[in-house]
């Protein structure tokens, strides 16, 4: 569609002797029979006439063209059409235009790893695909959390349950991490009941940040156990990174930064702590360094922003990070103005809705939070069913792949900043707007793929009907909907667009049948349909979607 966009373009720029972009063709309205539209209002000033006069100029300049008021529309010849979507490269990139750093994930060592964070997980990995995909150089980071408050009070509930503790150790992976989760929360429920327990919760944050020698032992030894098990989502969900940063290793040179800018009066003292005022730039004020001196999460991403700027040299660093963290990351990224100058307008944050359980029991273990693994299990779980009866090969990693699709899916077709209840049944469904759907339309077409005896990848030209162009016509729309996605940072971009490349596609077929089609017209068929499955296997791969040949 590029392509005939430019052409076209081109044709009435030297026509009408002023510039005519491809950007300024749109999609016409559905009652109006077309498959292109132009606006004539942004050239009157230049040609010096009405936007209706201008559009019955071109229109009686041009074939398949009409005026309708101060628009033109044109009807697109189906064979060049064809042409230029057939043969057009389904993944093409450009020369590299930004270096981009996407920093998603970042759970926090010690604490439950609930759907909050797949949801992040999934959004950040699937905006990196997307935005390499448009050209960009993207470098993946992961900023996870391993000291701060919420470790202390897993150590204090560690402490309570040492004999249990000690005999953990020797347990597989999960029940280690179930254990830290039970951990935690009694921490965290008894640090709001009892003074004491606060003021020795207190003390163990102290010594985490001084390394203290007396619980560096149990502090490794459970931060590894959250970082293994970090991985092991991870690679389940098929998600990558370039660099792992943690607080540990910002939060010294966060206090420093602090303390240095103090003295420039970028921040101030007040009531024992150091803040930051934002109201000077109609913001709120924030604490960079506590009463007790120890950095906040607002200082370390002051050293986190200087490390990644001098590592990667990024001109753009997007954090992908829940919407309640917005007035936050504005303060945050003023600050960081003020004191590293050079990354004025490099700093980004997209925020992500909050996601929940439509229906159902809310976790498995905490009756608290829904955790990651447990939603994963589950609609595992709910796939195997559905699949019970079906031969195909390999059916264990084929309801593997199809569960991680239903999940991938159904948090990205939902806008990036809106909220969502997440459905299981809806998720796994296989006839709707699901990730299992689009599985099926894919493995549908190579199995028409594998019967045709046509193998060519050459057709003759043939006459083509109005179902195939409107297929065509959809086809030649991925690479919008691809720089949309890329310009929005929103995957529900891509998700919309294969969901209506997908129902044109079985409307397609239930009117035209291909492999019953004579030799001429079967191979055109089945050159539209390979198309299709190409397209649908780049899409979904830019969703984090791992195709299969068979359902």
């Amino acid at each position: 569609m590029r392509e005939i966009k430019e052409k076209l373009a081109k044709v009435l720029s030297e026509k009408l002797k002023v510039e005519v972009k491809p950007e300024d063709f749109t999609e016409p309205p559905r009652n109006v029979e077309a498959d292109l539209a132009l606006a004539c209002f942004n050239f009157v000033k230049e040609l010096k006439q009405k936007p209706n006069e201008i559009a019955e100029r071109i229109a009686s300049d041009l074939e398949n063209a009409e005026a309708e008021g101060p628009y033109v529309n044109f009807l697109i010849d189906s064979n060049a059409l064809a042409q230029s979507v057939l043969n057009e490269k389904v993944s093409k990139k450009e020369e590299k235009k930004e270096k981009i750093m996407v920093e998603f994930a970042h759970p926090n060592t010690h604490k439950a790893f609930h759907i909050g964070h797949l949801r992040n997980i999934i959004t950040g990995e699937s905006v990196c695909r997307i935005l390499d995909n448009v050209g960009h150089h993207v470098t993946r980071a992961n900023y996870q959390g391993d000291v701060g408050l919420h470790i202390a009070k897993a150590l204090w509930g560690i402490d309570q349950l040492r004999d249990e503790y000690e005999k953990i150790k020797k347990q597989d992976l999960d029940k280690r991490i179930e254990f830290l989760g039970k951990t935690y929360a009694l921490g965290g429920q008894t640090f709001e009941k009892d003074d004491k327990v606060k003021e020795a919760v207190f003390e163990l944050n102290e010594k985490i940040y001084n390394k203290d020698k007396s619980i560096q032992d149990v502090y490794k030894t459970t931060r590894g156990w959250s970082l293994e098990y970090f991985d092991k989502v991870y690679q389940r969900v098929d998600a990558n990174f370039d660099r792992f940063y943690f607080e540990s290793e910002v939060f010294e040179k966060g206090r420093e930064t602090v303390l240095k800018f103090l003295k420039k009066d970028v921040f101030k003292k007040s009531q024992g702590a150091i803040i930051f005022e934002g109201e000077k730039y109609g913001l709120h004020s924030r604490v960079f360094i506590n009463s007790k001196g120890f950095p906040t999460y607002e200082a370390k991403d002051l050293a986190l922003a200087e490390m990644q700027y001098k590592e990667f040299k990024p001109d753009r660093i997007i954090h992908v990070v829940g919407k309640e963290q917005t007035e936050y990351f504005k303060v945050v990224f003023k600050a960081m103005e003020q004191v590293f100058p050079k990354l004025t307008g490099k700093e980004e944050h997209l925020d992500y809705g909050w996601v929940s359980l439509k229906s159902g029991k809310m976790s498995s273990r905490t009756g608290k939070v829904v955790l990651g693994e447990w939603l994963l299990d589950e609609i595992e779980k709910r796939i195997a069913v559905i699949m019970k009866k079906s031969t195909v090969k390999d059916k264990d990693l084929i309801v593997k792949k199809v569960a991680i699709a239903a999940v991938k899916y159904a948090m990205l077709k939902i806008g990036v900043k809106v909220d969502m209840a997440f459905d299981i049944e809806e998720s796994v469904n296989t006839s709707g707007d699901s990730g299992p759907y689009l599985l099926y339309i894919v493995a549908r077409i190579k199995s028409i793929l594998r019967k045709s005896k046509v193998k060519s990848q050459k057709s003759k030209v043939v006459k083509i009907n109005e179902h195939e162009k409107v297929l065509l016509l959809k086809l030649a729309k991925f690479e919008e909907a691809q720089a949309e996605a890329a310009k929005q940072l929103d995957p529900s971009e891509i998700a919309k667009y294969l969901f209506e490349l997908a129902q044109e596609f079985n409307s397609f077929y239930h009117q035209c049948p291909v492999l019953q089609a004579e030799d001429d017209v079967q191979a055109f068929r089945i050159r539209l349909i390979q198309k299709v499955e190409q397209v649908m296997t780049v899409g979904l791969n830019l969703l984090g979607i791992e195709t299969v040949d068979e359902m």
